[in-house]
C-alpha cells in the first residue's frame, strides 16, 4: 500500500468558495485536485494500492481530514479535470460540517471520508502500518532508498511544512528526495508513483 499525507495550510475547510475560481477563493483546492489525479490515475487505469489524506488546515473551522481509499473508490468516482475532483472535496466538506469528534470519520462516497482528524493523527495512525517518509529537498535521494511493501510520504503544499510540523516528524520519518530543485506537489506524487512502479509494476 501507497499512503500519501499532503498538508494544505490553507485548503478551506468550508464548502464557501467558487468551483469558477478555485485558484483564488478556496485557498489553493485547485492544487490538491491535482494531486489527487496524480495520486491515483493511469492512461487507462486506476491505481488501487493508493490511499491518500488531505489535510486541511484552512478557513474556516480546521481542521478537516478527507481520505481517499484506492481499494474501495470506484474508478469512475475521480476523473481527470479538477472540476469534478473539486466537487467531491466540497461534498466531503458539506458532509463533515457538523462533525465534533475528532475520531469520528463519515464515509462520504465508497471510499472517500470526511474527519477533524488533525495532521498528528493522520501521520501517528500511518506510522502503524506503513513506513514513513518526508518528501524534501535535502532528503536522501530516493533512488537510494530501499523500501518497503508499506510506504507513506508527507509533502506539504506550496507553502511547504511549518518548523512545528517538521520538529514533529523528526525521528519518526526519514527525508527522501526526488531533487534538488522544489516541484509541484502533482508533480512531485506522479514521480514517487513511476518510481515505485519500477520496482514493483503496479496491479
Amino acid at each position: 500500500m501507497r499512503t500519501f499525507i499532503i498538508k494544505a495550510n490553507r485548503a478551506h475547510t468550508k464548502a464557501d468558495f467558487s468551483l469558477t475560481d478555485l485558484p483564488g477563493t478556496s485557498g489553493r483546492i485547485d492544487l490538491l485536485c491535482r494531486f489527487l489525479n496524480s495520486a491515483f490515475l493511469l492512461s487507462h487505469g486506476f491505481r488501487k494500492n493508493v490511499r491518500v489524506w488531505l489535510s486541511l488546515y484552512g478557513p474556516p473551522n480546521p481542521p478537516k481530514a478527507i481520505r481517499f481509499e484506492g481499494q474501495r473508490m470506484r474508478p469512475k468516482t475521480l476523473n481527470p479535470d479538477e472540476l469534478s475532483t473539486a466537487k467531491l472535496i466540497i461534498k466531503a466538506l458539506k458532509a463533515g460540517e457538523n462533525l465534533r469528534e475528532p475520531g469520528k470519520e463519515l464515509e462520504v462516497l465508497p471510499g472517500i471520508y470526511v474527519s477533524k482528524l488533525t495532521f498528528e493523527d493522520i501521520v501517528r495512525r500511518t506510522l502503524r502500518g506503513s513506513a514513513l517518509y518526508y518528501l524534501h529537498e535535502e532528503g536522501k535521494p530516493i533512488e537510494k532508498v530501499h523500501f518497503p511493501a508499506n510506504v507513506a510520504f508527507v509533502l506539504g503544499d506550496h507553502e511547504g511544512l511549518s518548523r512545528e510540523d517538521e520538529a514533529f516528524l523528526a525521528g519518526i520519518a526519514e527525508k527522501v528526495s526526488v531533487g534538488k530543485k522544489s516541484y509541484l506537489a502533482s508533480h512531485v506524487v506522479a514521480y514517487v508513483n513511476i518510481h515505485l512502479d519500477s520496482l514493483t509494476p503496479p496491479p
